[in-house]
């Protein structure tokens, strides 16, 4: 218990430089460890591990901790800050949360219950998974939502209409719904496809018309001893999935077909990859005399690398395979011909 207090504290710190170094721009040294009953050496550690998240160095000035007119200007990226923001803090909470996502354990329970309905009770955290990207409320139909979170608690078997966009059409699915998983902007359900017995993922907001196919009725004994089984077959899978996508941090996957990736990050990057695990079986193989990295991954396809990669543009080589540099050359190229063009 005294340990997640500890969290807690740490992760409301953060927040609070954050939103100071949004708003002031500096953080004074002596009110934030009197405020806080803190030691100066817990604010430099704290300082430490904003810098990481926000990917930004700040200059220590005799009183204060400042950040640059450049990083300011880099954090505030991408979101539009009013005159009024003081008095909009959900705001820069969604916003932090995006930043610091990549390590649940600092994000206290009664925190992550402000990114889901509030009609979700403490008994659903274990199905429901947040990824590294983008951590925004879920979006949708709310009765479609209420039923799926019921129907993944107990993992039940339910049927739906799904639209896929490619094909602009619908079709009828039957599956074991499992768990809920964000990434990257859109929620997802994870269930077993019963017909083809896969694990497949589907959009949440192109689920429809949700039903579960049958009520569980226990005539006798045992009725109840297979439903007891089956229950716990499902659970321990489950609890196998969440393992798997808590290391991988993606929606992508094939267990089948995993492809080792090797990935050259200059020395602008490397501390990144030295300090912070972003998945995929990220692991060092070498450190360059240059302070480049050479980084081992494993990816199971080209589009889970593509995705992974973008955000690093201009400061990465795929080495190995070479499939996948050359894929993803053709990938620039056909963006930048798209931009190009008239």
């Amino acid at each position: 218990m005294r340990g997640n207090m500890t969290e807690n504290k740490k992760f409301v710190r953060l927040f609070e430089i954050y939103t100071s170094l949004i708003l002031d721009g500096f953080i004074l040294k002596n009110k934030f460890v009197d405020d806080n009953n803190m030691s100066k050496r817990t604010l430099l550690r704290d300082i430490k591990e904003i810098e990481k998240y926000l990917r930004i160095e700040l200059k220590s000035e005799k009183d204060k901790y400042v950040i640059s007119s450049s990083d300011l200007k880099k954090i505030k990226k991408g979101f539009n800050f009013d005159d009024n923001i003081k008095k909009n803090v959900d705001i820069l909470f969604s916003i932090f949360i995006k930043k610091v996502s990549s390590n649940l354990s600092l994000i206290p329970r009664s925190t992550v219950s402000k990114l889901l309905p509030q009609n979700i009770d403490d008994e659903y955290y274990d199905v429901i998974l947040i990824a590294r990207n983008d951590i925004n409320h879920i979006s949708g139909d709310s009765e479609n939502i209420d039923k799926l979170l019921s129907f993944v608690k107990d993992l039940n078997d339910i049927s739906f209409d799904y639209y896929m966009e490619s094909a602009k059409s619908s079709f009828r699915v039957e599956a074991a719904a499992y768990l809920i998983y964000y990434f990257q902007g859109i929620w997802y359900l994870v269930a077993n496809d019963n017909k083809k017995n896969r694990i497949k993922t589907y959009i949440i907001n192109n689920i429809s018309n949700i039903n579960i196919i049958k009520k569980i009725k226990f005539t006798d004994k045992k009725d109840k001893e297979e439903y007891d089984n089956q229950y716990k077959i499902r659970s321990e899978k489950r609890d196998k999935l969440i393992k798997h996508l808590e290391s991988k941090r993606s929606i992508y996957w094939n267990e089948d077909k995993i492809v080792k990736t090797l990935v050259k990050f200059n020395s602008n990057v490397a501390h990144y990859f030295k300090n912070r695990n972003y998945g995929f079986n990220q692991k060092i193989k070498m450190e360059l005399e240059d302070g480049s990295v050479l980084i081992n991954f494993d990816f199971s396809s080209f589009t889970e690398l593509r995705i992974f990669l973008s955000p690093w543009l201009g400061a990465f080589k795929i080495i190995s395979p070479e499939k996948f540099n050359k894929e993803f050359i053709e990938h620039l190229n056909n963006a930048l011909s798209v931009m190009q063009s008239e």
